[in-house]
């Protein structure tokens, strides 16, 4: 599943970006696969499935075959484990999918899952444990790639739920913070950290905290969520000093928690298909590093309301950089027209 999501959401973003067929036909692809071969009955993503078919028949002559020729011989073993983390990376690529696609089944596949997940994964304080049983977890994976996964439903359709779950999140993986520096990677049951002598900190975990609460911090305008990015930076920046070569993960987390990510702000009614449309739109747009919200002024203010924005009477799209907004855009050619520009903006490093 690692690379199913990885690659899913790759070629999707690809194809936001240069809109080159192949790189939307290749995601359509993965999807495909990931519906039929697996997502369980229930709506919950299956860990893997075995490369070859048996000890006879490897994965390089079976996949040689024809689809039916493939059937015919049967079907390789497919790991029927439901693990939050493994959820949590295909509800992401699913997202990014649906991003350029705007397909409503790919959104209710991503969005029915993450509620299997919640219904049976969750921990009582904003966690969740890996599998049906946490044998010395919970594990801090778990908890970062559904958070990531709220995240992105939350920017795929508005719905403040998602961004709520998110920072639950955000707050249960505070407790894995190691005064010592850095996240240990699990817990035990009881909630200490540190299970062993020197615990596990893993390279990836702490790229992924820096990203993530940096995220919660943009989102929540809650500097608590910063400073848990900035403490994980710190560990990563320690753990890269004798690296003849940063890693590009540690290089991408610093970057984010530099710069403000490119923001773009839905002003208008969410029954609206004029706001649908305009939120479609933002969200194919090609950007790695994106704040993308939904304002419906009968909700109340967002999260963090760090632009006031103002009601025209219908809706309309803002794009901001580095707190400075646009004038409104009222359709698709004038909305990607302001993001190119607002792109052209120099980053200010904060």
């Amino acid at each position: 599943m690692s690379f199913q999501a990885q690659y899913l959401r790759q070629y999707s973003q690809a194809y936001a970006l240069w809109k080159d067929p192949k790189y939307l036909a290749a995601a359509r692809n993965i999807e495909r696969y990931l519906a039929a071969f697996l997502k369980s009955p229930d709506g919950a993503f299956y860990v893997s499935q075995d490369a070859d078919l048996d000890h006879d028949i490897n994965g390089h002559t079976y996949y040689a075959l024809s689809d039916g020729e493939r059937r015919k011989l049967g079907m390789p073993r497919i790991d029927k484990n439901l693990y939050a983390r493994e959820n949590g990376w295909a509800i992401s690529g699913l997202s990014a999918y649906y991003n350029v696609t705007n397909d409503p089944k790919v959104l209710a596949i991503a969005e029915r899952a993450a509620k299997w997940v919640i219904d049976n994964r969750a921990l009582p304080d904003g966690g969740f444990r890996h599998g049906e049983k946490d044998r010395g977890g919970p594990f801090i994976g778990d908890t970062l790639a559904m958070g990531q996964a709220f995240l992105d439903l939350y920017a795929a359709t508005g719905n403040r739920d998602w961004l709520t779950s998110a920072g639950k999140a955000g707050d249960f993986i505070a407790t894995f913070h190691d005064e010592a520096g850095g996240f240990v990677t699990s817990k035990t049951a009881e909630g200490k950290t540190g299970v062993l002598a020197r615990p596990a900190k893993l390279i990836d975990d702490q790229v992924q905290v820096v990203r993530f609460m940096n995220l919660l911090n943009r989102y929540f305008g809650n500097d608590a969520y910063r400073e848990e990015a900035a403490h994980a930076m710190r560990y990563l920046a320690s753990a890269s000093a004798g690296m003849m070569r940063p890693l590009p993960g540690v290089l991408l987390a610093d970057e984010e928690l530099a710069v403000e990510p490119t923001h773009m702000t839905i002003v208008g009614h969410k029954d609206d298909a004029r706001a649908k449309d305009l939120h479609a739109l933002a969200r194919a747009l090609p950007a790695r590093y994106k704040r993308l919200e939904w304002l419906d002024l009968r909700e109340g203010k967002l999260p963090n309301p760090d632009v006031e924005y103002p009601d025209l009477g219908e809706p309309a799209a803002f794009a901001c950089s580095n707190r400075i907004c646009s004038f409104p855009s009222f359709n698709a050619e004038e909305l990607r027209a302001t993001v190119a520009q607002m792109a052209k903006l120099k980053p200010v490093r904060s």
